[in-house]
């Protein structure tokens, strides 16, 4: 799927370019994982069952995969159009 939307700017920055520096430098490696894993599937249901990363849908529609105690990287998905939109990474504390 593409990523066609991203709220958070170190997020944005790490994914269009590469530059970790806006980043929590020990969450750097999942996120990768996680954005890789995104963009290679082709259905949203590949996601859902993940337990490793507790995958949950949101009450606004948008999914919320586990990266640490603090933080989740949350996004809304469009099957039909093969989108990913709104990616971001939140601090849920």
């Amino acid at each position: 799927m593409k990523i066609v939307s991203i709220r958070h700017k170190g997020l944005a920055r790490f994914v269009e370019k590469g530059d970790a520096s806006k980043l929590d430098q020990r969450i750097i490696g999942k996120i990768r994982v996680q954005i890789t894993f995104l963009t290679g599937m082709s259905h949203s249901d590949e996601f859902r069952d993940l337990s490793f990363w507790k995958a949950h849908q949101l009450s606004d529609d948008r999914w919320s995969l586990h990266v640490t105690a603090n933080y989740r990287l949350t996004f809304a998905v469009d099957d039909a159009a093969q989108e990913i939109r709104i990616l971001n990474l939140e601090d849920y504390h």
